[in-house]
């Protein structure tokens, strides 16, 4: 599980930072990533975090490491549906193209 987490965090930096780019820091996106690991799904960042909260539950066996990852994932459905709302004031049209592809999580869920 941590492998598959450490993985993804990796395949997503990747996406964000083509070779040779140079990319500015901004709370505001500057454009709409949908390659790589986004292609699969619009959270794989998130998606991978939460693999890596998991796999330190189930190597610690630690219902305190369990309370604290589903905690997180419950933020994390709220700032997803906050930063969406963000993506598509900015993206418009290509947003919606995108979102009404790509799944949020890795299954069609809203």
């Amino acid at each position: 599980m941590l492998g598959f987490a450490v993985s993804g965090l990796v395949w997503c930096l990747a996406a964000h930072y083509r070779p040779g780019e140079t990319v500015a820091v901004s709370l505001t996106p500057e454009k709409l990533i949908n390659w790589g690991p986004y292609r699969i799904s619009r959270n794989p960042m998130y998606l991978s975090e939460e693999a890596t909260l998991i796999g330190w539950t189930l190597y610690f066996g630690s219902p305190g490491l369990l309370t604290f990852s589903l905690a997180v994932a419950a933020a994390m459905r709220y700032v997803v549906s906050r930063e969406e709302r963000t993506l598509q004031k900015r993206f418009g049209d290509s947003w919606q193209q995108y979102a009404a592809v790509v799944p949020r999580w890795l299954w069609n869920h809203p």
